[in-house]
């Protein structure tokens, strides 16, 4: 169970990782599945071709691109957990084989002793798997993510201070609430619809929708982006 944990663990991380750096598939082309293309807007298409791309990868090559794409180095031990997974590999695909010429079973079996020492393995590798992704992102915090996003939705010179319209929280790291400066009545309509958008969920401002025709495709992303970001957020 705990060689499953890890791999799926792997899988969640790298596809998490390409959504937002595609730049990173070490490939130049890769398959498009006629039905995502008909099941996807534009927003959820890139997310759809990473999934089905990671799922129908080998785990070799996904364990080559997981260290690869990140960039980190890989745990001490993963010599030794690569023989634990070969181990497990034996256990649930060559169990129970039968020797018909001789008329034996033969069933593989594994002491208390050896399960012990491969989850203290596990426990190395992910503590050192958690070290190596803390120290090559720890820079990529909430706040920096929700700053990124704020400049790439408003051009204009009139938001250019993220703390102008923001209590920031360093401590959480986290927007610790709303502030109203005057020039925000300079924005756009379009604008002062995002600068809604964002105080409803930082403060709970009620959120006035504008004519949507009116919203243009950049607007539409950001809207997303924002979207999608404060659920994740929320979830990590």
């Amino acid at each position: 169970m705990l060689v499953s944990y890890i791999e799926s663990m792997k899988k969640e991380i790298i596809m998490y990782f390409l959504k937002y750096h595609p730049e990173k598939i070490d490939a130049k082309t890769i398959e498009v599945d006629l039905l995502i293309l008909k099941e996807s807007d534009d927003f959820n298409l890139l997310k759809s071709l990473i999934v089905d791309y990671i799922e129908k990868m080998p785990y070799w090559k996904l364990k080559k691109l997981f260290y690869s794409a990140l960039q980190i180095e890989k745990p001490s031990n993963h010599n030794e957990i690569g023989q634990i997974v070969k181990k497990r590999n034996e256990l649930i695909h060559k169990n129970l084989e039968i020797d018909y010429k001789l008329g034996e079973v033969k069933k593989a079996t594994i002491t208390a002793e050896y399960l012990k020492s491969s989850l203290d393995e596990y426990n190395s590798f992910i503590t050192d798997l958690k070290f190596s992704i803390s120290f090559s992102f720890n820079h990529y915090t909430k706040l920096n993510a929700l700053k990124n996003l704020w400049h790439y939705t408003f051009k204009t010179s009139l938001c250019s201070d993220f703390t102008d319209y923001w209590h920031i929280d360093e401590k959480n790291d986290a927007l610790g609430g709303c502030k109203y400066p005057k020039i925000a009545e300079d924005l756009s309509k379009i604008e002062k619809f995002m600068l809604q958008i964002w105080r409803s969920q930082v403060c709970g401002a009620k959120l006035e929708f504008p004519y949507m025709i009116s919203i243009d495709r950049h607007f539409q992303k950001c809207f997303f982006m924002f979207l999608k970001l404060s659920k994740d957020i929320s979830l990590y």
